[in-house]
């Protein structure tokens, strides 16, 4: 393996398929593992980071850059949750905002999350998109390629349940593992109730099925997919989506796109 870090700080990234990768080190030293996924959101790192949706896995941003706005304990979702890994092009050392209260690198080691950039996530989003859900192990310790393969093959690809998921099969829903999860700050969903189309921040790895619950009524559905995003039991006073509600925006009624159209 090259020496991509001049010896110092260096990390590797591989997967249960058999890529490897290596990088910079910029969290916790260690080893971590979990199902690698992929958020395509552009700004939020710290909420996604710190969201239920992500908590046990090796979370991989997208955007080139993420760090770069530092942290502020405002924007952390459940300081209880936390990502086995987290994964990126650049992580930023040196952030510039007046709220900043640390670095990302400084948040991640505070926080024992093992880290790694100077990575092409592009070929890792690639991947995971051709291969689907892979386990995947993230480590500062020198291994055998045989070494981080096989790590990797034991990696856990059981995504952690939001609240909602867990309320979906409280109620006896059936749930199935999405192919990538949603993992987003762009995806359409719409309310069936008053047929308004929303752009969501989402981070969740199921589909739910209500075919054989009673008493269920659906209100939301991802317009990508048609899966359920959200519903309702008027008999026991339930209502969830699993989608962050502070990030919608509000779009169009389907009315006004077809007058529009």
């Amino acid at each position: 393996m090259s020496d991509k870090t001049n010896g110092t700080n260096r990390a590797w990234l591989a997967t249960s398929t058999g890529l490897i990768l290596e990088g910079r080190a910029c969290g916790a030293k260690g080893t971590a593992k979990g199902e690698l996924v992929f958020n395509t959101s552009m700004a939020g790192y710290l909420e996604i980071i710190t969201h239920p949706g992500a908590h046990g896995q090796v979370l991989t941003f997208t955007m080139p850059e993420i760090g770069n706005y530092g942290v502020n304990s405002n924007d952390v979702t459940d300081a209880s949750m936390k990502p086995a890994a987290v994964v990126a092009r650049i992580i930023c050392d040196e952030p510039s905002n007046w709220s900043s209260e640390c670095s990302l690198p400084d948040y991640l080691t505070n926080n024992e999350i093992v880290a790694i950039d100077q990575v092409d996530t592009r070929k890792l989003t690639r991947h995971v998109r051709d291969n689907g859900p892979v386990g995947a192990v993230v480590t500062t310790e020198e291994m055998t390629e045989e070494e981080l393969i096989n790590a990797a093959k034991m990696a856990a690809i059981t995504p952690a349940l939001i609240e909602a998921e867990e309320i979906a099969r409280d109620l006896g829903a059936t749930l199935t593992k999405l192919p990538l999860g949603h993992h987003a700050s762009n995806i359409p969903v719409k309310d069936l109730r008053t047929g308004k189309l929303y752009i969501t921040r989402q981070h969740h790895g199921y589909s739910i099925d209500f075919s054989d619950v009673e008493g269920v009524e659906i209100t939301h559905i991802n317009l990508n997919d048609q899966t359920v995003e959200g519903f309702t039991v008027p008999a026991k006073g339930i209502e969830a989506t699993l989608f962050d509600s502070l990030e919608l925006r509000d779009l169009l009624t389907a009315d006004q796109i077809q007058k529009e159209g």
